[in-house]
């Protein structure tokens, strides 16, 4: 079924002329798009199709950690952020969404220890975020 939901996504950005060279980022593009529409499966989908294109693309991991997240798919939220660590140790926003996923997930240690790498990267940012987050 996801193959398929790929095809079909795939299929939508076919033009008139035959079949248009289409890039990672269109699909990043059109998956945040999908996000703003409250479209969460078809973000992941259109995150998935970017990564397919290109498998270093952090921000469209990023992405589909986001839509994972706000679908309460803890697990799947925190391996798309930490393949985002992986990719750049220095990503303040995956260690801070890879925190708070943990915070959901009932996992206070891990979401410390995120919490203090963030730190480390930029302490300002991650109070703020963390004080953003108590009053949600």
């Amino acid at each position: 079924m996801r193959k398929f939901s790929i095809l079909f996504l795939a299929l939508l950005f076919i033009s008139s002329d035959g079949f248009s060279q289409y890039k990672a980022s269109d699909y990043l593009r059109a998956a945040i798009v999908a996000t703003q529409k409250k479209k969460y499966d078809q973000a992941i989908l259109l995150c998935d199709a970017a990564i397919n294109l290109n498998n270093n693309y952090e921000s469209a991991y990023f992405h589909r950690g986001y839509n994972k997240l706000l679908k309460e798919d803890y697990a799947g939220a925190s391996i798309d952020f930490s393949i985002v660590i992986d990719l750049n140790a220095e990503n303040l926003d995956a260690y801070l969404y890879r925190a708070l996923t943990n915070q959901k997930a009932g996992k206070k240690w891990a979401a410390t220890e995120d919490y203090n790498s963030a730190r480390r990267i930029d302490a300002f940012q991650t109070m703020a975020f963390i004080t953003t987050n108590l009053f949600r």
